[in-house]
């Protein structure tokens, strides 16, 4: 790395300060990035879809798993446009499988789950240090780098798993408003459609996509400012100029000016004193009354707990970064610790009384007695005192007056009325068409089951899409309503 050339201002930042940098060098250059890094995950997440088309769910594991090898790229790309040189596209790849050599399959494997990594990657890729040599570069840098670096991680993770959420919440915002959250029931089913799987590995793809470059940036820039504040570039950088300043005073006739300059002071150089060194006996005693001094006559002794870095490296103990986390005491962390895990098992407990409630309502609904059932399903009332006595003629009424929804609804509603009262089907307040269809497939069969799918797909076209079926089509779904359903008419 050339200093000169360099395109950022180096000086000693604080971490927080550097990593907020690596967001603005990321800025500057993401045209640079995003063209090799589409050319490269693209067709991997091509390849992993197809091959894995049985088991799309391991696709986004396969893609978090591979981060080291994308963050290589980047860091090329990064490294190469600090210091004035912009690889373009096919230059970047073409560097890829150099920068692939060193370190690459540690970084797969051993430290796969390593906190800083971001801030090690710069190490092991463009210094090119291997094993004891390795170790001590990385327990150096780290003696006052792994913090940052490690809430870096913590915090880029975070931020990546809200904007794969937020994608979702963006997909709800765009369908119609009376779909409602139905349209995300599909990504959490057991077992999901394979379009929902395919969508939700894109989604995820588009999230990694937009964090893990700035995550990179960021743990580079802190690399930068720790190199900064061991080599001294800030003085190296200021001594380089100065050093052309006076190159170029020099060639511009200043040389014979200094000289006279020197000749002038010489006779007042010969005219000082030259004073003999101090003895070697002497030294001690000249030591002791400078120390005697009040400046220098006053010790401070003072301990405290300090929060201790994540490092991989074995070693001796290295000075740690004095921040607000080195005040964090044992006592304070694990009340902290011990509140997550409080937290996560409420939440764990929460998650199972949920997915197994029907389960639990069985068992603790006493033998031979069942609870009620609900009047209202997805917002629609299914208590039968609230339905006609003829439902197929006055859906017929409601169509012929134009209004189709209310004809849908009343035929949907009438028929899950008689699926919950006539026939013991055991449904939920919250259930969804799919999960009524689910319910139903072992308790109807034949004629029944078909008319039911017909009029679940009919009532979805016109609840969702706003689409209703023909007249031809409604007066077979009434038809057929009146020869399903006989029991109140023979009732009657």
């Amino acid at each position: 790395m050339k200093l000169d050339d360099i395109t950022v201002e180096i000086r000693p930042r604080s971490p927080w300060e550097a990593m907020d940098l690596g967001l603005r060098v990321y800025q500057q250059y993401w045209k640079a990035i995003y063209l090799p890094w589409l050319a490269l995950l693209i067709p991997l997440f091509i390849v992993f879809n197809t091959l894995l088309f049985e088991a799309l769910w391991v696709v986004p594991i396969l893609l978090w798993w591979l981060k080291p090898l994308y963050d290589r790229l980047v860091l090329h790309i990064l490294s190469r446009s600090l210091f004035g040189e912009i690889p373009d596209t096919r230059a970047s790849l073409r560097a890829l499988p150099g920068a692939m050599k060193n370190g690459l399959f540690l970084q797969l494997t051993l430290f796969r789950l390593d906190p800083s990594r971001s801030f090690r990657l710069p190490v092991m890729q463009l210094e090119g240090l291997q094993g004891k040599k390795r170790g001590h570069r990385m327990r150096v840098l780290h003696a006052r780098g792994s913090t940052p670096a490690f809430w870096l991680t913590i915090t880029c993770l975070h931020i990546e798993l809200a904007l794969n959420i937020a994608l979702f919440g963006l997909i709800y915002l765009l369908m119609p408003q009376d779909i409602g959250l139905g349209v995300l029931s599909p990504f959490f089913e057991d077992v999901p459609p394979w379009w929902a799987d395919l969508m939700s590995n894109f989604l995820y793809l588009i999230s990694l996509s937009l964090m893990e470059p700035i995550y990179v940036a960021s743990g580079f820039m802190l690399y930068l400012n720790r190199r900064t504040e061991l080599e001294g570039w800030d003085i190296e950088l200021i001594f380089r100029r100065m050093a052309q300043r006076l190159k170029a005073l020099a060639q511009g006739g200043m040389a014979a000016l200094l000289l006279l300059g020197l000749i002038a002071v010489e006779p007042a150089a010969q005219a000082e004193v030259h004073t003999e060194p101090l003895p070697v006996t002497e030294s001690g005693r000249v030591i002791r009354e400078v120390l005697s001094h009040p400046d220098f006559g006053t010790t401070h002794t003072e301990e405290q707990w300090r929060f201790s870095d994540f490092d991989w490296d074995l070693g001796e103990e290295e000075e740690k970064e004095d921040s607000w986390l080195s005040a964090l005491s044992f006592e304070g962390l694990a009340g902290i610790i011990k509140a997550l895990i409080i937290l996560g098992v409420l939440g764990a407990i929460a998650y199972l009384l949920h997915r197994y409630r029907d389960a639990i309502n069985e068992v603790a609904t006493p033998s031979g007695k069942r609870p009620p059932p609900p009047d209202v399903v997805m917002g629609l009332d299914i208590r039968p005192e609230s339905l006609p006595d003829d439902i197929p003629a006055e859906a017929r009424r409601l169509w012929a007056a134009g209004e189709h929804r209310q004809a849908m609804s009343l035929l949907y509603r009438a028929m899950l009325s008689r699926l919950v009262n006539t026939h013991d089907l055991e449904i939920n307040e919250g259930d969804t068409e799919a999960d009524i269809l689910r319910a139903t497939r072992t308790l109807l069969a034949g004629e029944r089951y078909e008319f039911l799918g017909q009029l679940t797909q009919a009532w979805q076209f016109i609840a969702y899409a706003h689409r209703p079926p023909a007249d031809e089509g409604f007066e077979v779904l009434a038809t057929s309503w009146a020869r399903v359903f006989p029991e109140p008419e023979a009732g009657a």
